[in-house]
């Protein structure tokens, strides 16, 4: 027989038990989630062209951070600090595209022609293709009978082209001045925002622990961000060198195009190899010297993806494959070539978050390698 002592008392669930309301209240913060994050990716999506610009200018902002901090702790003005750093990057990146603009659009023109030029000098693996083509489309001609319907065509009339390059470069002008003006802003006053924005989140806060969480999380990002970029500008420069030696036109082109592309994980070294493959069957006569470029660009892109950043970032920086490739695919689907260059820096700036909050710290360990 049970003792009274051991019985619960009356109206009071068994320990351990889990109360209707309790599950109830857990179920619908997580639908709540779900349908916050659903929201977010709507708005990020019809907004991209404020947002885009942002995220670059809170990229800049950890990327410059350190160097401005550098000159404030020599007593150097925070509002001259910002704009001499912001100024002389920005006067690099306008040099930098300026040297490279002619020869990138006399590449692009001649684009078409690399792509004649693969085909004649791979005519002998045309006929098993030609043979497969020719099958397909006697198959595709038997499907056809007795849809001989005509379709009526609609032409579509479409703004000039000139007219659309204005609105391009005119977009385009407006957002990069929105990122500047924006990184500007956030290298004098950014770390008291984010501070604050910061102990806007639920849960506990205080001034010190925000602030600790800030510089940690800020330092981190810097440290992060300046390490893929000198191994960027590494990947660029050796690749420059490397093309040289074999005689590749405009060597610093393909250099410098490989270093941004690197940003983008998976896609940017294979957009970046068939571009140099495309250039060099254009440049080289034989098949044997044009195959040569893209196989140098491909044998350091995988050296620089398996051994030289994950050495130079260690595991803390590390990050589940899938969970990378799918981030990047949802970035670069909502903002395109923007969000494909800007996904890994927001995921690798979620989970440094992530690992300094408490209450999000079961994302951070899913994130983790």
């Amino acid at each position: 027989m049970q003792s009274a002592h051991s019985l619960p008392p009356v109206g009071r669930p068994p320990r351990g038990a889990r109360h209707p309301h309790d599950e109830h209240a857990r179920t619908k913060s997580k639908a709540l989630l779900v349908l916050a994050l659903v929201a977010a990716g709507a708005a990020a999506n019809a907004a991209r062209a404020l947002f885009v610009p942002l995220a670059f200018a809170l990229m800049l902002f950890f990327l410059l951070r350190p160097a401005v901090r550098f000159l404030v702790v020599r007593r150097v003005p925070r509002l001259l600090a910002s704009a001499l750093v912001l100024g002389s990057t920005l006067g690099l990146l306008a040099l930098a595209t300026v040297e490279l603009a002619a020869p990138a659009v006399a590449w692009s023109q001649r684009l078409p022609e690399a792509v004649h030029q693969i085909e004649i000098k791979s005519r002998g693996l045309r006929y098993p293709v030609e043979h497969l083509t020719n099958a397909l489309q006697a198959l595709s001609r038997l499907l056809e009978v007795g849809h001989a319907e005509t379709v009526p065509r609609v032409d579509v009339v479409r703004p000039g082209f000139f007219e659309g390059l204005l609105a391009r470069a005119a977009s385009i002008a407006t957002q990069l001045a929105l990122t500047v003006v924006a990184a500007f802003f956030l290298l004098i006053d950014g770390d008291a925002l984010l501070e604050r924005l910061f102990r806007l989140a639920p849960g506990p806060r205080t001034d010190h622990r925000a602030s600790l969480v800030i510089n940690e999380v800020g330092s981190r990002m810097s440290q992060y961000l300046g390490a893929v970029t000198l191994v960027n500008l590494g990947l660029g420069t050796i690749l420059t060198a490397c093309l040289f030696l074999l005689g590749m036109p405009n060597p610093w082109l393909w250099g410098g195009l490989a270093a941004v592309l690197t940003y983008m994980p998976y896609v940017g070294p294979a957009i970046g190899i068939g571009l140099v493959g495309l250039a060099s069957f254009l440049a080289f006569p034989t098949p044997g010297a044009a195959v040569l470029p893209p196989l140098v660009y491909m044998a350091l892109s995988s050296l620089e993806g398996n051994i030289v950043t994950p050495l130079v970032l260690g595991r803390t920086f590390a990050v589940r494959p899938l969970i990378l490739f799918v981030w990047l695919a949802l970035w670069a689907w909502l903002w395109s070539i923007p969000g494909a260059i800007l996904a890994v820096p927001m995921l690798m700036l979620f989970k440094m978050i992530c690992e300094e909050t408490p209450e999000l710290a079961t994302i951070a360990f899913l994130l983790r390698r």
